[in-house]
């Protein structure tokens, strides 16, 4: 009874409305977590409206992170943030088993929620069978709320619309990020003719407002990681139903984000925009390599020609 009563009151708190920044994580020239650096950035995104924040996310370099530093950098921006912020933390692993014994140590250093990806190393033999038995084992175990995330361009396994209502189901299992328009619509419609209590978050900035207007609740994005007031206006706009407005200042969004994902600069330059608007980018961790100097002008001219930087 009492991890029943813990589970409905952490689905009483938590919600993915709003905006997310899936932050990065800073390391200086040994590849060492840079923990100042990681402070100072949060102390310019408290100054947002953000919801909260996503921890060791894709963008984070979750991949290139110890079990270890995962806890630690909650710890430090739990320590370091509003008490109110919301943090939504990647407990990506390659087991079931791992899974759910990290998401409870996550819950017990300061995690709200827990972000889970399928597992993909052995991705041939992931049938939607498997899948669901996978995310309904981490929800039973975890004490905290379950947001999936369908991340195909790095699973290469797209979670279908079908699965992702079986697993809306499970009542710890609170939320989706994805970044298919299309498919955001069709959970949207289907969950609110089911009744189901699930939220659909996307994650891609450059279709933020395509997204909410098919019924996502807010983004959980890298982009406001260089962009945060323009995000966070972005969805005001939004709420206040004025989309003339929203329009044109996702347009000039998109131009960034494009540039960032669909050309595959990716971390490297997420980094390198945070160092062009003045915050701490610093160095990805091997084997993520600096962005080149070709790509760093591109970026630069397109903060510029936006209108979010100075020539």
């Amino acid at each position: 009874m009492a991890a029943v009563s813990i589970l409905q009151t952490a689905q009483k708190v938590f919600s993915l409305k709003g905006i997310f920044p899936a932050i990065t994580t800073p390391f200086n020239d040994k590849q060492e977590v840079f923990y100042e650096k990681l402070h100072e950035n949060l102390q310019i995104y408290e100054k947002l409206p953000l919801t909260g924040y996503l921890i060791n996310g894709s963008n984070g370099e979750v991949a290139a992170l110890t079990i270890e530093e995962r806890i630690q950098i909650l710890r430090n921006v739990r320590q370091t943030v509003n008490p109110k912020r919301l943090l939504l933390v990647n407990a990506y692993s390659e087991s079931t088993k791992q899974c759910c014994n990290l998401t409870r140590s996550l819950a017990s250093n300061g995690a709200d929620a827990v972000l889970v990806m399928i597992p993909f190393y052995h991705r041939r033999s992931l049938d939607e069978e498997a899948i669901i038995a996978h995310f309904r084992s981490v929800a039973d175990s975890s004490p905290v709320p379950v947001v999936i995330y369908n991340n195909a361009g790095v699973t290469n396994l797209d979670i279908s619309t079908r699965t992702i209502l079986t697993l809306a189901e499970h009542p710890n299992i609170y939320g989706i990020k994805d970044d298919h328009v299309g498919k955001i619509a069709e959970v949207v419609g289907e969950v609110k003719k089911r009744n189901l209590s699930f939220e659909v978050s996307q994650s891609s900035g450059c279709q933020l407002l395509q997204s909410l207007l098919v019924g996502a609740c807010g983004g959980i994005i890298s982009l406001p990681n260089i962009l945060g007031r323009d995000v966070c206006k972005l969805y005001q706009l939004y709420k206040e139903n004025k989309m003339e407005e929203a329009a044109a200042l996702q347009c000039r969004l998109a131009g960034i984000d494009t540039l960032l994902m669909l050309a595959n600069l990716g971390v490297p330059g997420m980094k390198a925009a945070l160092d062009l608007m003045g915050m701490y980018g610093g160095p990805c961790r091997l084997p993520l390599m600096p962005l080149p100097p070709h790509h760093v002008a591109r970026l630069k001219d397109q903060l510029v020609q936006n209108g979010f930087l100075s020539a």
